[in-house]
C-alpha cells in the first residue's frame, strides 16, 4: 500500500481529489511496467495537502534528476526518472482547466508528457505498426498504415465534435465515450506511448465534460482499461468475434461513478489460432 492511499479515506474532499489523480497516473505508467521512485511517494503529499502546487512539484523533480545526473555523470533516462517525470505531467494534465477535442490538442498532450523523454514526441508515426496482445491470445490488431493517418485522426475528431450527447440516455453516454476512446486507440498515432498518451487524454476528456475521478479504479486496474480497449478494436469473424466496449464500460463505470463491476482480465482473453 502506498502512503498516500490513506488521502483516500481520511482526506478531505480536495486532498482526495489530488490522492485519486495520482494514483490515477501511478496506474498509467504500471501499464507499460513503469513504478515511480519513493522519493516521489514523499515530495508529492505535500501536492495532495495543498501545500504547493504542481508545477512546483514538477519543478523538484526536474531538478532532483538534473542534479542527480550532474553528481553521478549518468545521463541515461532510467525507468524511474521516466515514471516519476511523466507521473506529475500527467497529474498536471489532469488539473488544467483547457481541454480541446482536437489532433492539434491530443498532439500537445503526447508531448507534453513525453518531451525530452522520447524523440518524436507529439509527431505522427511515419511506420507500420503491430504488437501481439495477451488479450487477443498473442495476436495483433490490424492498425492502419500511416499513408492517411493524419486525415483519418481529424476525420475522427471532427465526428465526435459533432456528436450531440444530450440525445443520448446517461446509460448510453459511456458507450459512446468509449467507442471514440477505442477508435482513438486503433488509430496508433504516434511513434511511442500510445496507450498512456491516450489514457491522459481520454481521461482529460472526460473530466471536461464534468465527470470526476470517484476512487483508486485506474491504479489498480489500467492494465484491465488497455486490455478492455483492446478488446474493442479487435475483430475476428471467423472465431465469431467482434468489437464490444461492455468491458470499458464497466472500468469506466467502476472509475466514474462509483459502481462495483467485478473486472477480470481472463473473462476477455480470446485464443489465438
Amino acid at each position: 500500500m502506498l502512503k498516500i492511499e490513506k488521502y483516500l479515506l481520511n482526506g478531505n474532499r480536495q486532498e482526495r481529489e489530488n490522492c485519486c489523480f495520482w494514483l490515477t497516473s501511478f496506474g498509467i505508467q504500471s501499464v507499460v511496467g513503469l513504478k515511480p521512485s519513493e522519493d516521489l511517494d514523499s515530495i508529492i503529499t505535500r501536492h495532495i495537502e495543498g501545500k504547493t502546487d504542481i508545477h512546483s512539484i514538477r519543478q523538484e523533480v526536474h531538478d532532483f534528476y538534473h542534479e542527480y545526473h550532474h553528481r553521478t555523470g549518468d545521463h541515461n533516462m532510467h525507468r524511474n526518472e521516466e515514471a516519476d517525470k511523466v507521473s506529475v505531467r500527467t497529474v498536471e494534465c489532469l488539473l488544467a482547466d483547457d481541454f480541446e477535442l482536437s489532433l492539434k490538442n491530443f498532439s500537445q498532450t503526447h508531448h507534453h508528457l513525453f518531451h525530452g523523454i522520447y524523440h518524436h514526441s507529439g509527431e505522427l508515426r511515419e511506420k507500420p505498426f503491430s504488437k501481439k496482445e495477451w488479450v487477443l491470445g498473442d495476436t495483433t490488431i490490424l492498425y492502419p498504415k500511416p499513408d492517411n493517418l493524419e486525415e483519418r485522426l481529424l476525420y475522427l475528431f471532427d465526428t465526435e465534435r459533432c456528436m450531440d450527447y444530450s440525445k443520448l440516455s446517461s446509460s448510453y453516454r459511456l458507450g459512446r465515450y468509449s467507442h471514440f476512446i477505442a477508435n482513438l486507440m486503433m488509430l496508433n498515432a504516434f511513434h511511442h506511448c500510445n496507450s498512456r498518451a491516450v489514457f491522459v487524454y481520454a481521461l482529460k476528456y472526460l473530466l471536461s465534460r464534468g465527470y470526476h475521478l470517484q476512487n483508486d479504479t485506474f491504479y489498480r486496474e489500467a492494465w484491465y482499461f488497455r486490455n478492455a480497449i483492446i478488446r474493442a478494436c479487435y475483430t475476428n469473424m471467423h472465431q465469431g468475434v467482434y468489437p464490444t466496449t461492455k468491458y470499458m464500460e464497466m472500468f469506466l463505470s467502476n472509475l466514474l461513478l462509483d459502481k462495483d463491476y467485478e473486472l477480470k482480465n481472463h473473462r476477455m482473453m480470446i485464443r489465438g489460432e
